[in-house]
């Protein structure tokens, strides 16, 4: 189960992106767990570098599992890099049903960027 995004421009930008935060909590369950991204949560939705944002737009059906992603890199301490990009793919597959074509990319940019810049399972 996953609920609705909804967010608000915060009219800032950060590295080019526009900075939104959380309008309303973001709850996703699954396998027994549970995830609470709070209201007023800081995003940028999801982190596409320029160049790609032309077929992979940030605020995309990708956004949600994206903003949860973000929570639980930020909460690192509960949630290890392993642990959230599993929850990202099955948020993108089961839940926003976003096609194998985009979310494989998708997917596969975001284990080798955590793989290159963090260096955590």
């Amino acid at each position: 189960m996953l609920t609705a995004l909804k967010t608000k421009w915060t009219g800032k930008t950060v590295h080019g992106r526009r900075l939104y935060e959380l309008s309303c909590s973001l709850v996703w369950s699954g396998y027994g767990f549970t995830i609470t991204v709070p209201q007023g949560f800081p995003t940028d939705l999801a982190s596409i570098p320029f160049g790609f944002r032309w077929l992979f737009p940030p605020d995309g059906p990708w956004a949600p599992a994206a903003v949860a992603h973000d929570f639980m890199c930020v909460n690192s301490e509960k949630y290890s890099r392993f642990f959230a990009d599993a929850i990202f793919r099955e948020i993108m597959a089961k839940e926003l049903r976003v096609p194998w074509c985009k979310r494989l990319p998708i997917f596969y940019a975001v284990r080798f960027y955590g793989f290159f810049f963090h260096w955590r399972s």
